[in-house]
């Protein structure tokens, strides 16, 4: 008979670790390339000698490489894995295309979001024209619980998605939360203004694969001042019709993976 009772101490033992790893490499990104060893002890409030022995695992890995003065930072290995990244979340030229002509015809910023697990990330964009300008991290994860991205994204989850996002919400219910989308999936489309960020808004539709399911979403956003009732209407039926365009040519070689 198999021992039940330690096995799953092994497992969930290997399991934190990884995330505590994980943890760590979060802490890096383009406006903190560097962080020393103190910094990263106060950031992940683990024990000194844990984050020692988790940066020499993943310098041995070749993810993180040191300096004498105890400064850490990414390390050659993700070269080869960004290169490989690049290349399978890639959207088509004729995606790529399209966004060009929304932010032309908008002047505001262009993202095309999808689904991961309880957040909604960005994997391509094309920055608005004007000076002041709405810019998210590509790659980095936003919760599903608010913008018009979201609950565009939301269409197609799981109940079971929609219910611990709700939860994860103060003062939203599951009910409102499916009240709300299931009247966005009528529309075809979605506005917000300052759920995600206070003063921003955005004006999000559908991406649907061969089979009809929502598997992107595509978006315009900017500051708040600009998104006049005016302005919006006509970024809605901008944004929709470049939603149906880039569903019928299809996403892009990223689409095998949604």
């Amino acid at each position: 008979m198999a021992d039940t009772g330690t096995a799953p101490s092994r497992a969930d033992g290997g399991v934190r670790s990884i995330a505590r790893a994980v943890e760590v490499l979060e802490l890096f990104d383009e406006h903190h390339p560097t962080k020393q060893l103190r910094e990263i002890v106060t950031s992940t409030g683990l024990p000194k000698t844990t984050v020692v022995r988790l940066l020499a695992t993943l310098e041995s890995l070749g993810l993180i490489t040191s300096r004498s003065d105890s400064t850490y930072g990414p390390g050659p290995s993700f070269l080869r894995w960004v290169m490989l990244a690049d290349s399978l979340w890639e959207v088509g030229e004729e995606t790529k295309k399209r966004m060009q002509q929304l932010v032309d015809t908008s002047g505001e910023t262009v993202n095309i979001y999808i689904r991961q697990g309880l957040n909604r990330v960005s994997i391509a964009q094309v920055e608005g024209t004007a000076t002041v300008r709405s810019v998210v991290g590509v790659g980095v994860p936003y919760p599903l619980s608010t913008g018009a991205s979201a609950k565009i994204l939301l269409g197609s989850a799981p109940e079971s998605v929609s219910r611990e996002v709700a939860a994860r919400r103060k003062g939203l219910s599951f009910e409102e939360l499916q009240r709300q989308v299931e009247t966005i999936r009528q529309a075809g489309y979605a506005v917000s203004h300052g759920e995600r960020e206070f003063g921003a808004s955005a004006v999000a539709a559908p991406i649907c694969g061969p089979d009809g399911r929502v598997i992107a979403a595509v978006s315009v956003g900017g500051p708040t001042s600009r998104f006049t009732a005016d302005r919006v209407e006509r970024y809605i039926d901008a944004v929709t019709a470049a939603a149906r365009e880039i569903s019928g040519n299809g996403l892009g070689p990223v689409e095998v993976f949604l």
